[in-house]
């Protein structure tokens, strides 16, 4: 009996490992099968995207971004699909008020925008007026495949440029053991009217710089802000022309473009970001798909920025990293919650600007 028993206990064993094998092997089969599926829905999906954008033959956006980008993402993005594209470059307050006033009188004069500052309450409301579309009602290729990096995504917009603010030097004027480590090193009294600001009245994104030095530092650091008898600006590029031409000894804060377009022309300046900041960041949002009039270039131009691939050329700028690799962010950066855009004015008080 016990051979009979052990026969069948083995026998048993046996049929057991060898189901095992085959359920294996068909889970693995069918794993293998699953991205394949994957990459060629993604690819027909692409493809059917690539034809319906050629056909409307063209992209228009505004951006916030600087010049340099807009056009080096437009010739890009041509090369790659022969659609042509076409952007006015505006400042964020500047940009969001065009497109509304535009968007209220039923003119839609373009297809996407590229905004920095508090873009996902802006996308918000936009939607809710019926103005905008949201990034994740779009399918776009790049998001449902799970390329694109979910640290960036918002569902309404998507991060695709950061540029963490910074500090700029006049290098005539700062040097040795002046050369600024930190934010606080503007408030050295030797530097009163030496330091340059930008009017954070024309861009949402300065009022994330400011609320983060006042959640960081406190009222105290604003207060001796205001003793520098600090210099107001238009927006970033006057007050950097100004320091460049050494009217003042610091300017902030700066972003990595905005310095690089100064110093490629041999202005004596230099760049310093801090281990704490928060960026300027660009984020694209769609118009809506009914009002755009190219919807479907809007739709491809959006996934090429948000790929691999054209986020590089996004961010093509020494030292600017692409949401891909982002090992040359700050230690401490950090973006900025949606709803910053209300605390501006608070930031305007604390500058002394009301």
């Amino acid at each position: 009996m016990k051979s009979v028993e052990n026969k069948t206990t083995l026998l048993a064993k046996l049929m057991a490992t060898v189901l095992l094998a085959a359920s294996s092997t068909i889970i693995h089969a069918q794993a293998s099968k699953v991205p394949a599926a994957n990459a060629q829905a993604t690819q027909a999906a692409l493809d059917a995207l690539i034809k319906a954008a050629k056909a409307e033959g063209e992209i228009r956006f505004y951006t916030a971004a600087t010049e340099n980008v807009g056009k080096r993402i437009v010739d890009a993005f041509n090369a790659k699909y022969g659609i042509r594209g076409t952007f006015v470059r505006i400042n964020s307050i500047g940009l969001q008020q065009r497109f509304a006033a535009e968007a209220e009188s039923g003119t839609y004069a373009v297809d996407a925008l590229l905004n920095s500052g508090d873009s996902v309450t802006y996308a918000q409301n936009g939607i809710k007026r019926g103005w905008i579309d949201s990034i994740a009602s779009a399918n776009l290729p790049v998001i449902t495949s799970g390329e694109f990096p979910s640290r960036f995504y918002r569902e309404v917009c998507a991060v695709i440029q950061i540029s963490p603010w910074s500090i700029t030097y006049n290098t005539d004027k700062v040097k040795g053991a002046d050369v600024p480590k930190d934010w606080p090193d503007l408030l050295n009294p030797k530097w009163k009217g030496q330091i340059l600001l930008p009017d954070p009245r024309s861009s949402d994104a300065y009022t994330d710089h400011w609320t983060l030095l006042l959640d960081k530092y406190g009222e105290s650091f604003f207060a001796k802000l205001r003793e520098q008898n600090p210099r107001f600006y238009p927006s970033g590029v006057p007050a950097l022309q100004s320091l460049a031409a050494g009217e003042g000894a610091y300017m902030v804060p700066v972003v990595l473009p905005q310095f690089t377009a100064v110093q490629e022309k041999g202005a004596p300046v230099a760049i310093f970001t801090p281990d704490t900041a928060v960026g300027n960041e660009i984020q694209i949002t769609l118009v809506a798909r009914a009002k755009a009039k190219n919807p479907n270039a809007g739709r491809l131009f959006a996934n090429y920025v948000m790929s691999r691939e054209g986020n590089k050329v996004v961010n093509d700028d020494p030292g600017s990293p692409t949401m891909y690799e982002t090992a040359g962010l700050p230690k401490d950066y950090r973006s900025a919650k949606p709803g910053t855009s209300t605390r501006r004015p608070e930031v305007l008080k604390i500058l002394g600007l009301q």
